[in-house]
């Protein structure tokens, strides 16, 4: 639950206003603000800060506004933060902050001459339990004929989260409160990372649906939206026709189809869904959006089987999913061989369908893999799709990946790929010498 607190920006300045009546913290602008301008200040997390103020007409400022500076500090530090914002700005929120903390805050109007007098300071404090799992904010429930886009943004404090849970509850009516059947609900556990799920084959009727994060130890508050499915009386679309998927890389397919046959209604778009063959994790489950026959799904893993189907969508109404296609993705593209004790051969294959005409690849190496990639070793290669890196470590384990370039530019690298040298012998090679000066 947010905190908030109210401040009102009174006019000092006789020109503009008399006595206030109002009992609330008084903040001076040198521009001349008008009159009972409300300032809020709330928290939705124990880290922020969020000020909302009313915007300054150019009869109150003595010109137009073209920015505002807030400052900010801890009560018990010296340190003063700034920050500017533009003058059609009308909030902010300030991040980062620490939990359980009295910050002090002031605000001052800018024009083009330079900022007036800051206000005077205002006490706010930040939320202290942080082991609270807020709710998703932002919850949006898009109803279609048979189904209920959900998408969401994470929780204030998602970096404590676990995953998020998912509940889709059928309310009660006329004809459930008879007994003619049951209710309808089943909650989904959903990955970290998930922002958004789709809700198929729902009849129309009215639902709850829930969203909330959860740890190891407990559930979170819900976000929740009430509604029902979409009414309308559109005919869905047929599903598309003739779906061929074909592997273009270790983390990419192509897939590709036609437009559904004997069908007059209007297709806007395609909906595809992609997932690891015999899969019954819902969180593994991916939705992309075409507005052509085609797309090239890309991030998967390497040599693992994808199931693959394809959704005509008309004019507020989606049609059935395809039968689906199954297709592999390749092998690791990307080929690592210690020659001696200090080179690697490195080899790939070429994507069978690339995005454009390849100009040249470029091979990063490094002994540190939590490095950024700026600071790894750097080698430029044409066509060619082989080479030696020399000069490496014995006894050392390296870290390549690989990374294509068109005329458009570069592309996404391959994932990471490991590869130790080989320790160098010195008792065997002193054996071989010595063998070999004796045979002498």
């Amino acid at each position: 639950m947010a905190v908030e607190s109210t401040i009102y920006l009174l006019c000092l300045l006789s020109l503009f206003c008399g006595p206030s009546r109002q009992k609330a913290i008084s903040l001076e602008l040198s521009c001349g603000a008008g009159p009972s301008h409300v300032l809020s200040i709330a928290s939705s997390s124990p880290t922020d800060i969020r000020l909302m103020w009313q915007p300054l007409s150019t009869q109150h400022s003595r010109g137009a506004v073209t920015r505002y500076r807030i400052e900010y500090s801890a009560m018990d530090q010296d340190n003063i933060y700034s920050v500017e914002v533009g003058g059609n700005e009308t909030q902010f929120t300030l991040r980062e902050l620490q939990p359980n903390q009295t910050y002090r805050l002031r605000i001052a109007a800018g024009t083009g001459i330079g900022f007036g007098v800051s206000s005077e300071w205002a006490q706010h404090q930040t939320l202290a339990n942080y082991n609270q799992i807020f709710a998703p904010t932002e919850l949006k429930v898009r109803a279609k004929v048979s189904s209920l886009n959900v998408t969401w943004h994470p929780s204030p404090n998602h970096t404590v989260v676990s995953g998020y849970k998912l509940s889709c509850q059928e309310m009660e009516s006329d004809d459930t409160s008879n007994g003619h059947r049951p209710l309808l609900m089943h909650t989904i556990r959903l990955r970290k990372k998930a922002r958004y799920h789709i809700l198929t084959g729902l009849p129309d009727h009215q639902y709850e649906v829930r969203v909330w994060a959860f740890t190891k130890q407990t559930d979170g508050a819900a976000a929740v939206w009430k509604g029902r499915t979409d009414k309308t009386h559109n005919r869905p679309p047929l599903p598309p026709s003739i779906i061929q998927a074909l592997a273009n890389s270790s983390t990419s397919i192509w897939l590709r189809w036609e437009k559904p046959r004997f069908s007059n209604v209007r297709i806007i778009n395609y909906t595809v869904r992609c997932s690891p063959f015999g899969t019954t994790n819902a969180s593994l489950v991916s939705y992309h959006t075409s507005s052509v026959q085609e797309i090239l799904l890309g991030d998967l893993k390497p040599f693992t089987r994808y199931e693959l189907a394809v959704q005509s969508n008309g004019v507020d109404v989606a049609g059935p999913f395809s039968s689906t296609v199954q297709e592999t993705t390749l092998s690791d593209e990307l080929q690592l061989n210690a020659l001696y004790t200090s080179s690697v051969l490195v080899s790939w294959r070429p994507p069978l369908q690339p995005n454009g005409i390849i100009t040249s690849y470029t091979i990063l190496y490094s002994t540190n893999m939590s490095q950024p990639e700026h600071t790894w070793n750097n080698v430029s290669q044409d066509t060619i799709t082989s080479v030696e890196i020399r000069g490496l470590t014995s006894g050392t384990q390296y870290f390549f990946k690989l990374g294509a370039s068109t005329e458009m530019g570069p592309g996404p690298y391959s994932p990471v790929k490991d590869v130790n040298i080989p320790y160098l012998d010195i008792p065997t090679v002193t054996g071989i010498i010595v063998g070999v000066c004796l045979g002498l």
